[in-house]
Formats: structure tokens, C-alpha cells, sequence
């Protein structure tokens, strides 16, 4: 599924680049807009993306980061230029963040537009509001050290990078990666939201928080 249509607000999800990286574009009733992990590598993922924004007639507020490993942020730089927006991070993925070029060189990967050098950084100690859609944000270190999630309560649903996926959490041997930090992070944070908790995954399909629970052989 890669749209859906919930009480107040909408969820588009992409599957971008070589890594398969799930992109997301959150809009409400007033066509106000957030996009979280922008991973549009290619001229043609680009576009996709800018023709849907162009398409609902949406107005982009800002760029969300879970985190900032090349694959979640190939698109940001591109982003943030076109739309004249901010992006956000948390305070602690900065060093993963300023990693980016460095990171593309190892794995050879060009750079079409270098990374903004201002991101700005949340405030994890109250919601992250952008029109009327309200995300709490949950500080899950482990697979990067400044992993976030996106949690609306009101519409059920957490937007989570790559802690936990289906059957699977995240992988730890990234730089600043850390497993039993990873695990504490899910048990402590995302596995006590609500069991039918929609789980938006940066990678591969969604789940629940309640599926992941059950039949989780890393959380067992």
C-alpha cells in the first residue's frame, strides 16, 4: 500500500533509490504538507515526487529527517531549495548528517546537489506541529545516534526510519550504531504505543506495533 487516507490527514509513501528507501508526504485537509526521509536519488524520482506535490496542489511546510544516512536524504538538498523550507533534525545526527558527501565517496555514489549546511534541530520535549497535524516525537537511538520517530496519536500511525521493520529491526554495524541500544530504544518507546499502531517502515512494508510484538524474532 503506498496511499492512504486517514481521519484528518493523508500518507503518500514512495520507494526510492538504489536502497529502496520508503519516502513519505503527509498532507491535511488544507494541502499543507510535510515530507519525511526525502530519498530521491534519480532526476526521474525527483519529479515523481514534485508532480505529486504539484498534482494535490500541496503547500511543502518543511523536511522531517528519522535520520540522516545517505539513502533517506539523497532528495533533501533538492527539496528544501525548490520548496524554500526548512529541514529538521534531531540535535544528536548531526555528525551522521555532516557524513553525507563522505559517505556517497566510499560507496561511489555521485552527488547531484550537496547537502544545506543549517539544518535546524527539534525539540523532542513537545510536539512537532506543522498546520494541524501534530507529531510526537520519539528519540530511538540506535540504528543512528539521533533516530526519531513520528508518532500522530489522533490518526493512529508512527512513521519510524529504520528502527523497526516487518519481522526485522534495523542494522547496527553503521557507524554509530549500537544493538542494545537499538533494542532499548523500540521495547522502551515504540512497543508501548497502542498494538494496532500503523507502522510506517523506511524500508520494505508496514506493519503494527502489535504484529511486531508477536512475531518479532529480534524482540523475542
Amino acid at each position: 500500500m503506498n496511499f492512504q487516507s486517514l481521519k484528518m490527514i493523508k500518507v503518500k509513501k514512495f520507494t526510492f533509490n538504489p536502497f529502496s528507501e520508503n519516502t513519505f508526504i503527509i498532507s491535511n485537509k488544507s494541502c499543507k504538507a510535510v515530507i519525511i526521509d526525502p530519498g530521491c536519488y534519480y532526476k526521474g524520482e525527483q519529479k515523481e515526487l514534485d508532480d505529486y506535490i504539484l498534482k494535490n496542489k500541496l503547500e511543502i511546510q518543511c523536511v522531517l529527517h528519522t535520520h540522516s544516512h545517505l539513502d533517506h536524504m539523497f532528495g533533501t538538498a533538492h527539496i528544501v531549495e525548490k520548496y524554500d523550507v526548512k529541514l529538521w533534525i534531531h540535535r544528536e545526527d548531526k555528525i551522521t548528517y555532516n557524513s553525507f558527501e563522505k559517505v556517497c565517496e566510499l560507496y561511489g555514489i555521485p552527488i547531484y546537489k550537496s547537502s544545506i549546511q543549517t539544518p535546524s534541530f527539534f525539540e523532542i520535549q513537545k510536539p512537532f506541529e506543522v498546520d494541524d497535524m501534530i507529531f510526537q516525537i520519539l528519540f530511538v537511538p540506535g540504528h543512528s545516534p539521533g533516530h526519531v520517530a513520528f508518532y500522530n496519536k489522533e490518526n493512529n500511525f508512527v512513521i519510524n526510519g529504520d528502527c523497526l521493520f516487518e519481522n526485522s529491526i534495523g542494522r547496527t554495524d553503521l557507524p554509530g550504531g549500537n544493538h542494545a541500544q537499538l533494542i532499548s530504544s523500540i521495547k522502551d518507546k515504540l512497543l508501548k504505543l497502542p498494538d494496532d499502531t500503523l507502522v510506517y517502515t523506511g524500508h520494505g512494508n508496514n506493519t503494527t506495533i502489535g504484529a511486531e510484538k508477536r512475531g518479532n524474532p529480534f524482540l523475542q
